[in-house]
């Protein structure tokens, strides 16, 4: 009873301080509906899907003029089927952390520097031909968000940036030996239109049924993208896994868009490379036109093709794609699709 009545007064004590101080908090959203034909390589049909739609609030609250404490609070919400499961909302990036002069510190659970190259570097995110359907293919998972996350990042110097992610165990609920824990790293450079990126992350693996050892998977990702001119932008993207599953691989891509009045042209490609299996490998096109009628309002149609090798079942609508297809091995997956991307 006496830890009641002190915690009840501490927090009396706080609510003035809060109430007072100087806090910003921004509700923001963003609904992304598509009218997709997907194509599995045998059957074809017609689908309305919801690609990573969200909401979210944002809160800064300023400590003094160097430092602020931040949090986020953001779920995936599915807008095409309505609440018919548990999983119609969904965790995306959640943190509590600080920011100043030091850089910024975060607790929690979102993106690891390792997903940001991709997303960064990739002109088809959460449509369908979205790189994630070829470098997360085939078994690999490097587009992830840590759970039980501390991540660090520090300031911008000389256009160089870096951070590192670590989580202290990458599934649900409390840990005594740390032995799925994860580590994501990253640097950057950022300066007259021109961004490169360079990350490590290694992911630890509790043993086996049999009480084995499990070797721990890792990759390393080089990302690149380019504003040429009020026109064009330029991407480049390669990446090596180890010990994921199907083995170790390759997989590289490239894009470019091009700003037309109006209307923004893009196109991408992306190969995985064989892995240990042979004729694992698989190759992903995508072309696709969009228009922005406001900073918030956006129509776009895009298609897409990947092209399976005997052994392998690389998809063309999935990751933030909300409508997935099944794949069969050697199976050829195509789609295309017409959507909107309303942001508040």
């Amino acid at each position: 009873m006496r830890f009641s009545y002190a915690a009840a007064s501490l927090l009396l004590a706080f609510i003035p301080v809060v109430a007072f101080s100087a806090t910003d908090t921004q509700f923001y959203g963003q609904a992304h509906l598509s009218i997709d034909q997907l194509d599995n390589g045998n059957e074809s049909g017609l689908n309305v899907s919801s690609n990573s739609s969200r909401v979210g609030v944002k809160i800064t609250h300023r400590l003094d003029d160097t430092l602020s404490v931040i949090a986020q609070i953001e779920a995936l919400v599915r807008i095409e089927e309505g609440d018919t499961s548990s999983d119609y909302f969904d965790a995306r990036d959640t943190f509590v952390g600080l920011q100043g002069h030091f850089g910024m510190a975060r607790v929690g659970y979102f993106d690891t520097p390792m997903k940001k190259v991709r997303s960064r570097t990739d002109f088809f995110g959460d449509k369908v031909g979205d790189a994630r359907n070829i470098v997360s293919g085939g078994g690999v998972n490097l587009d992830k968000r840590f759970r039980n996350g501390v991540h660090y990042q520090t300031p911008a110097f000389n256009n160089l940036q870096a951070e590192l992610h670590y989580s202290s165990n990458d599934s649900t609920g409390s840990t005594v030996e740390n032995e799925d824990d994860a580590l994501s790293s990253a640097i950057s450079y950022n300066a007259n239109g021109l961004l490169i990126m360079l990350a490590y992350e290694r992911q630890n693996q509790l043993p086996n049924a049999q009480g084995n050892a499990v070797a721990a998977r890792s990759g390393i990702r080089m990302g690149s993208r380019y504003t040429l001119n009020d026109h064009w932008q330029l991407a480049a993207f390669i990446q090596q896994t180890n010990n994921f599953t199907g083995g170790d691989r390759t997989a590289w891509g490239a894009g470019a868009s091009y700003k037309l009045q109006d209307y923004q042209i893009t196109a991408q490609y992306y190969r995985a490379n064989k892995a240990d299996a042979a004729a694992s490998d698989a190759t992903m096109w995508a072309l696709g036109i969009a228009r922005d009628y406001s900073k918030s309002l956006n129509f776009y149609a895009a298609i897409a093709f990947t092209n399976n090798a005997d052994a392998a079942n690389f998809n063309v609508s999935a990751a933030g794609h909300g409508k997935r297809l099944s794949i069969e091995r050697g199976a050829d997956p195509a789609a295309f699709s017409v959507g909107t991307i309303f942001k508040f």
